[in-house]
């Protein structure tokens, strides 16, 4: 039989197959790529800000990785803990969704990056749920809080947010002691008293004591197998309000033992027991509370698609192009709106030619602090005007996490801060006025923007929420000698500093005024 040729299509029999696993990567690619896109910003400050995780933590964070791939290696020996193709899945979805419109609410009201990073990495781990065995993804969730609460947690960190930390603890003392009718410490000398006894460097005021009992919560969680429901977030909100009581009632002591009893060596001995000890019951309450949690039950088939209707969102034709182009949607949002993108509208400070002033360097700790913040503006200045002599740095910024307590600076330079208090120098300076290394030096702080002078850095905070991005400048003054705040010629300076400043947020120059 003549065997007749059939002409060649040109199409392997591969081409289709090839095309179709082209359709099925395509999904999750654009997906991903729109997810970080939405989070770009806090990918790019976790990125920078890595380097800076203490070793211990990147130990943490190491451990926990290899044991998700060793208990992903595990679960696939049943089933596969990854798909290639995604599910819209309930849970991962709420997570997911939930935690990319916080960041962005958070971004609107008041810019703090550690929090976006937070919301992103728990957001994140929402977005694997679709592609991952739902009982491995509930089962090692609290993992994903782990490194949440973990990877934000570094100097940046501290000095960001344990600044208003540390004003709420004195504030919260404060109203304690007045309630045991001891009305004549100020949360400001708490805040002092609290520094002169830890010995700290950055204000931390029971930051890092959160962390670790946030971290105990989540490691004893996932350890036992405990599943994360209403009744572990009540275990949870418990275990919070412990910690912050916990430290406020060690710094109430602190301040008894120090202030009302004399005894400040005592307290020096106290502090770090104390601290510990808070810790230890908060986390062992907790660990208590936490055996009325359930433990999470194993499904008995493990199959992808093998979950309760409850739990899996029908997927119709559109969902997953909807999905990606809410998600989309997220990313355009989230780029309407970036503080650092702020450049700062300020000239260089003039002072009037009763000041004579010359530019110094920054010292080698303040180059660190400051170069987390490349579009902060700082000017470090050594004057005199008349009998007063003294150094001068202004920082300038539209962020407040720029800003920590000059008290901690001093104390970190080895002059000690004997006591601080609120002073008017002038109907537009209101200051914090210190007395220093055995009342042989005084200094001055406040915080100024075109509209507002204070010495409150909750007020700076506060300015962030209702009056969004304007620019700020800490002016902090060291005097070379102990000075009265009364004294005329301090006035006459500050009131000169005042209006430096002033025209320097303007952008102008007065022609009265001369170039330093």
């Amino acid at each position: 039989m003549q065997r007749t040729n059939v002409p060649d299509s040109g199409i392997s029999d591969s081409v289709i197959p090839h095309r179709a696993v082209n359709l099925v990567w395509l999904a999750p690619f654009l997906l991903w790529l729109t997810w970080f896109l939405a989070n770009i910003s806090a990918v790019k400050w976790l990125l920078s800000s890595f380097v800076e995780i203490p070793t211990l933590y990147k130990i943490v964070i190491g451990f926990l990785i290899v044991a998700l791939v060793a208990r992903s290696t595990l679960n696939s020996e049943r089933s596969p803990a990854f798909s290639p193709n995604f599910v819209l899945r309930r849970d991962p979805l709420l997570l997911m969704l939930g935690a990319g419109i916080c960041s962005i609410a958070v971004q609107w009201i008041i810019d703090i990056k550690q929090v976006t990073v937070l919301l992103f990495i728990l957001g994140t781990y929402g977005l694997s749920g679709l592609f991952a065995n739902p009982n491995f993804w509930q089962k090692n969730l609290p993992v994903a809080g782990l490194l949440a609460c973990i990877l934000p947690f570094n100097s940046q960190f501290n000095s960001g947010l344990g600044l208003p930390a540390r004003v709420l603890t004195a504030q919260v003392v404060e109203q304690l002691l007045s309630m045991l009718q001891i009305g004549a410490i100020s949360s400001y000398d708490i805040i002092v008293l609290e520094n002169g006894i830890a010995h700290v460097d950055v204000p931390c005021s029971g930051i890092k004591t959160l962390l670790v009992g946030t971290l105990f919560l989540l490691a004893a969680t996932w350890l036992e197998g405990r599943k994360l429901s209403l009744k572990w977030l009540a275990v949870c909100a418990a275990n919070f309000l412990m910690l912050v009581s916990a430290n406020a009632l060690r710094v109430t002591v602190l301040v008894l033992v120090a202030q009302v009893f004399k005894q400040p060596n005592y307290a020096e001995i106290l502090h770090v027991p104390l601290g510990i000890v808070g810790l230890v019951c908060a986390c062992f309450l907790s660990w208590l509370m936490l055996q009325k949690v359930p433990k999470f039950a194993e499904a008995k088939n493990h199959n992808f698609d093998s979950q309760r209707d409850s739990e899996i969102l029908k997927n119709q034709p559109l969902a997953k192009p909807a999905l990606i182009a809410a998600v989309a949607v997220l990313a355009v949002i989230s780029q309407l709106y970036h503080v650092e993108t702020e450049k700062l509208a300020i000239a260089p400070l003039k002072f009037t030619e009763q000041i004579r002033s010359e530019s110094i360097p920054l010292n080698p700790s303040e180059q660190r602090f400051f170069g987390n913040y490349p579009a902060t503006k700082t000017e470090k200045k050594r004057f005199v005007s008349g009998n007063l002599r003294g150094s001068m740095l202004a920082v300038a910024s539209t962020s407040w996490q720029t800003y920590h307590a000059p008290e901690l600076c001093f104390a970190a330079s080895g002059i000690p801060v004997d006591r601080t208090e609120k002073k008017q120098l002038t109907p537009a300076v209101t200051a914090r006025w210190l007395s220093l290394k055995d009342n042989t030096l005084s200094a001055a702080y406040w915080l100024q923007s075109p509209q507002q002078t204070t010495d409150n850095f909750l007020s700076r905070i506060r300015s962030d929420i209702t009056n969004k991005n304007h620019t700020w400048v800490l002016v902090s003054i060291l005097f070379d000698s102990s000075v009265n705040p009364e004294n005329r010629e301090v006035q006459d300076f500050a009131a000169n500093v005042h209006d430096a400043v002033k025209q320097s947020l303007k952008g102008g120059v007065n022609e009265n005024q001369t170039g330093i």
